[in-house]
């Protein structure tokens, strides 16, 4: 393998992993990566049970172990360059992975790089403290009733083995946590887990994915090749920019709409100038590209204009004091049909100003819903 090509995978993996932020690192099996109770139940005589206190030298001996766990031969060059030390640093982190972490690293001479002599290796120790544990747990009880993913369920048992491993000054049952955090459940698209899979690891990965995508009242298209850059939750919906290769586009797909997700085995590379904000820039929702940017703006009755200067809907959102007191919100959007789905959730609180298209075309929507219920009454 030419060092170039190695360089750039190691930097897919740490470009796709910051993008999806908190999203749980995959193995090539879609289980989540081990954690504290699988490392000491495979390395026994492995590590010390306290946090470790070197966060610069656990990121870089996390990033040399995916690289060999995965399989990728990573050298001391390759991995020099990308964490931006000197190959000596490398070669002293390789030698306390070895040493103080019994590491089987092996170096294979024919395809120049490390490897693992034996395939159940883990790293024997995670940085968590009492603080982390119940952030962790919170968070596992939100995803739960969040966006009906695996997440909830994979999140709740590497909380439940983290606190095997905490002190008992600093453990919590999932059941204590959950009675400190009311939750209500909200409607959602429900993901198929092999679908979450298959993204998760394709992000991971780096490896495109063949696809088969419907909308509603639509039977699933025919297939297509997408490159996942950036997993996206909006409301309660998980959705995932990818670039369509069919008209190298970048598209927003929802992933409950997404069957028969496979990988391709093809390898590619996430653009260092792609960023998801920038992505949703023009717009304060989710749909992008189906038209020229707008803006409008929206009156809203003084009963319920305090709600609305609490909300923040958009980082470019404007707000006035109307002549009534009441609030009138200035957007950004892309989609017309957003717009008006905006302002009908308010009912006789909200009236459009602008643009003239949004108005008008609020008007023939207010006349449909005067004659259909028109015709209920009668």
């Amino acid at each position: 393998m030419r060092e170039p090509e190695r360089v750039g995978r190691i930097r897919h993996a740490a470009r796709s992993t910051y993008l999806w932020g908190s999203i749980p690192p995959l193995t090539a099996d879609g289980a989540p990566f081990p954690v504290a109770a699988d490392i000491f139940c495979h390395n026994r005589d492995v590590g010390r049970k306290g946090a470790f206190k070197d966060r610069p030298l656990w990121r870089r001996l996390q990033t040399i172990h995916h690289e060999i766990k995965e399989g990728r031969y990573p050298n001391a060059t390759g991995l020099a360059s990308v964490l931006a030390v000197s190959t000596k640093t490398v070669q002293r982190d390789l030698d306390y992975l070895r040493n103080e972490l019994a590491a089987p690293i092996d170096f294979d001479r024919e395809s120049n790089g490390y490897i693992y002599s034996r395939s159940d290796y883990v790293l024997p120790f995670l940085p968590v403290d009492g603080r982390d544990l119940f952030s962790i747990g919170v968070a596992a009880q939100v995803l739960s009733l969040f966006g009906g993913t695996p997440l909830g369920r994979d999140l709740k048992s590497c909380y439940e083995r983290l606190a095997e491993l905490m002190p008992p000054a600093v453990r919590l049952r999932p059941e204590v946590v959950m009675e400190k955090l009311a939750l209500r459940a909200a409607a959602f698209r429900p993901v198929k887990e092999e679908t979450w899979q298959a993204v998760s690891e394709s992000l991971q990965r780096g490896v495109s994915l063949s696809i088969r995508y419907h909308r509603p009242g639509e039977p699933p298209g025919e297939a297509r090749t997408i490159k996942p850059y950036s997993l996206v939750v909006f409301g309660r919906d998980w959705m995932v920019l990818a670039l369509d290769e069919a008209d190298d586009k970048v598209k927003n797909f929802y992933l409950a709409r997404i069957d028969d997700a496979r990988s391709t085995g093809r390898r590619y590379a996430i653009p260092r100038d792609f960023d998801p904000e920038a992505f949703f820039r023009n717009t304060f929702g989710i749909f992008v590209g189906g038209g020229k940017p707008f803006r409008f703006r929206v009156r809203f009755s003084p009963e319920i204009s305090e709600e609305v200067r609490e909300m923040q809907f958009h980082p470019k959102q404007k707000i006035e004091k109307g002549p009534d007191g009441g609030a009138i919100l200035e957007l950004p959007a892309e989609s017309l049909k957003e717009a008006r789905r905006f302002v009908l959730a308010y009912g006789k609180d909200a009236v459009a100003l602008s643009p003239p298209e949004l108005v008008q075309d609020l008007r023939r929507e207010s006349a449909s819903l005067h004659r259909a219920y028109s015709k209920r009454s009668s």
